[in-house]
């Protein structure tokens, strides 16, 4: 029985793998046949991604591009990072074109044309603004991805929170880090809930819960997993369709008054200056931002 604000320990949530349910030829010949293919490159997941205005359901693409409509997803987050991305063209325009500048830890951006770097931290384009109607926005879209693990399920989820829900998903994500069992042993429930904006523009909110604690086995295989996303996690680039809440503005956020300034008289953000920046850890360990 667990102790009061102890999770109690789920032994039903079950970790799987492509291989359970094989004997042992046919892995054998699984990965005989694996072996001739071309090794692919980044993660295999599927995509979770936020509805568009007030809907409250996920929408979850399979590798055969089907929909499914879930309104709540039960797992573990085995791996999570943050990533900012500027279009420099309008959103909503029906391209699922690349950012004109990207960042796979929130800190280090890179023009996806030049290759170039500049310090998240210092760019004005990552800086609230307040435009004409008196309304924070900034260019720059600060997101999180999410790495989830679902019951019995050998599949790697991804979902992106957004500017919206961001602050949080951080806030709920750093206090099950602080404690036992941690974030790769704790198994969450992700749900939607409708918001609204100043301007009364409804949007999905994620919250998120704890639900249970794993068992020392399943958290053990959990923290396998946990590598082998940190070891590619880079290589997933960041496309328009990550960041799906063009309804969503003005970003309904919380902000410091000293951390917005006015917007300049055409309201058009200045250009970076890039300069050249040392490159990423190469240990897979993003910190939160």
């Amino acid at each position: 029985m667990a102790k009061k604000n102890e999770l109690a320990v789920l032994d039903t949530f079950k970790l799987a793998t492509p291989f359970d349910g094989l004997t042992a030829e046919e892995i054998e010949e699984m990965q005989d046949e694996l072996k001739y293919l071309d090794e692919g490159s980044g993660i295999e997941c599927r995509t979770v991604k936020m509805p568009s205005g007030g809907a409250l359901a996920f929408e979850i693409t399979d590798e055969d591009d089907e929909v499914e409509y879930v309104k709540e997803l039960q797992g573990v987050v085995v791996f999570t990072h943050a990533v900012n991305a500027y279009w420099a063209n309008s959103l909503g325009d029906g391209k699922n074109q690349p950012p004109t500048c990207s960042s796979m830890d929130g800190k280090t951006g890179i023009n996806t044309e030049t290759g170039e770097c500049v310090d998240c931290d210092t760019c004005l384009l990552n800086k609230f603004r307040i435009d004409e109607k008196g309304v924070k926005k900034k260019a720059c879209k600060n997101m999180r991805r999410l790495y989830l693990i679902l019951d019995g399920d050998p599949n790697f989820y991804r979902l992106t929170a957004p500017p919206t829900s961001i602050k949080d998903v951080n806030d709920f994500l750093k206090r099950i880090t602080m404690k036992p069992p941690q974030q790769i042993g704790t198994v969450v429930s992700v749900k939607l809930e409708k918001k609204s904006n100043d301007n009364g523009v409804e949007y999905a909110k994620i919250v998120m819960k704890k639900v249970g604690a794993l068992s020392p086995q399943a958290k053990s295989m959990a923290s396998e997993m946990r590598k082998q996303i940190a070891a590619k996690f880079h290589e997933l680039a960041i496309t328009q369709a990550e960041y799906n809440a063009p309804q969503q503005n003005p970003i309904d956020v919380t902000v410091d008054d000293e951390d917005v300034f006015p917007a300049p008289a055409d309201a058009t953000p200045p250009a970076p200056e890039f300069e050249e920046a040392p490159p990423l850890p190469d240990d897979g360990q993003a910190p939160f931002a």
